[in-house]
């Protein structure tokens, strides 16, 4: 996160970060851009409120993201990973149908190991993210990360 951001724009982050939604919902409308908040995650630079949004969950504010204040929903972090990367490790299908069905978000999109939302879905045995993803019918559940294996291999 940049320096200049003001101590609102940094709490917003914490409490995206924290999952602390009663009080993310509370300072939103007090940052003065929210797509420019972005900041180091543990080893994911860029990682944006969006991001965060998804990984938790928060629907209406993932929606109030994207339309209110015109954050990308395609914008990547440090490591490639895309909101729907995000939304699919932690199984949240209804972020992710709003990502994939009104915002178009590419379910091939890889990050920087080569891992698409299906890969990480599968990793951790989200049964119904991977149901959404292979509803879209452009996944291939047959494409290969880094290591060469498959979601199926996973």
């Amino acid at each position: 996160m940049s320096s200049d951001l003001d101590f609102e724009d940094k709490s917003c982050w914490f409490a995206f970060k924290e999952r602390d939604h009663e009080e993310a919902v509370r300072l939103l409308p007090l940052v003065k851009e929210p797509k420019r908040i972005k900041r180091k995650y543990i080893i994911w630079d860029n990682t944006s409120l969006l991001h965060f949004s998804s990984k938790n969950g928060w629907l209406a504010v993932t929606k109030e993201l994207v339309t209110k204040y015109h954050c990308d929903p395609h914008e990547r972090d440090g490591t490639g990973q895309s909101c729907l990367h995000y939304a699919a490790q932690c199984n949240h299908v209804d972020v992710m149908r709003y990502l994939i069905d009104e915002c178009h978000c590419d379910v091939m999109a890889v990050d920087w190991r080569e891992r698409t939302p299906l890969h990480l879905a599968a990793d951790l045995g989200h049964s119904e993210a991977i149901e959404c993803l292979l509803s879209t019918r452009k996944c291939d559940p047959l494409a290969k990360n880094d290591e060469g294996r498959t979601p199926l291999q996973l």
